[in-house]
């Protein structure tokens, strides 16, 4: 991922991770989650769990589906349309907010993730999103294109490479991600 205009001028602490790592980094921290809704929701059940206030930037949606006691080859091999409805009912029933899951919608051709607490971490009080585009890194914070600027202590870019386990296609066959490792579920 690359990172937002301006960002030598951040005075805090910027990391690229993929996968949460407890150090106890981050404890009463205010943090920036920057990335993807896959790469979020790898990060940021754990750093949650550690922070005083987590703001995640979210930069392209992605379908999330829970992960269940089944072969991960049935979610790359299971119909579009399946996969689809199952994304679509799992966020209608983890988040009752209208806004919030209009703003985690994906649109149809989004990737699909696996994970089990992604939605109910967002939903904790010291946890927000913002799907504003990024305008800069302010020295405090980062600054979006609404003209708000987001205090935050550290900044932490969620590389999404590793996360979608399969890319829903419009009208085509289904792009398979053939990394089963993936599946895993981190929190």
């Amino acid at each position: 991922m690359t990172a937002p205009r301006h960002a030598d001028t951040f005075t805090g602490r910027q990391t690229h991770c993929t996968a949460f790592l407890p150090r106890q980094d981050f404890v009463g921290e205010r943090v920036a989650i920057i990335g993807s809704g896959a790469a979020a929701a790898r990060l940021l059940p754990g750093i949650a769990a550690e922070a005083a206030r987590v703001t995640v930037f979210q930069t392209d949606a992605t379908w999330i589906v829970p992960r269940v006691p089944l072969p991960a080859v049935l979610l790359r091999r299971a119909p579009q349309r399946l996969v689809r409805l199952a994304a679509r009912v799992n966020l209608r029933v983890q988040v009752h907010d209208s806004w919030l899951r209009h703003r985690l919608t994906p649109d149809d051709t989004a990737g699909v993730a696996v994970h089990n607490s992604y939605y109910r971490t967002l939903r904790q009080p010291h946890c927000t999103l913002v799907t504003w585009p990024i305008a800069r890194l302010a020295p405090l914070g980062v600054r979006t294109v609404d003209g708000i600027e987001h205090r935050v202590d550290t900044i932490v870019y969620a590389e999404d490479a590793q996360h979608v386990v399969r890319t829903i296609t419009g009208a085509g066959n289904p792009r398979y991600t053939d990394i089963p490792a993936r599946m895993k579920e981190t929190a």
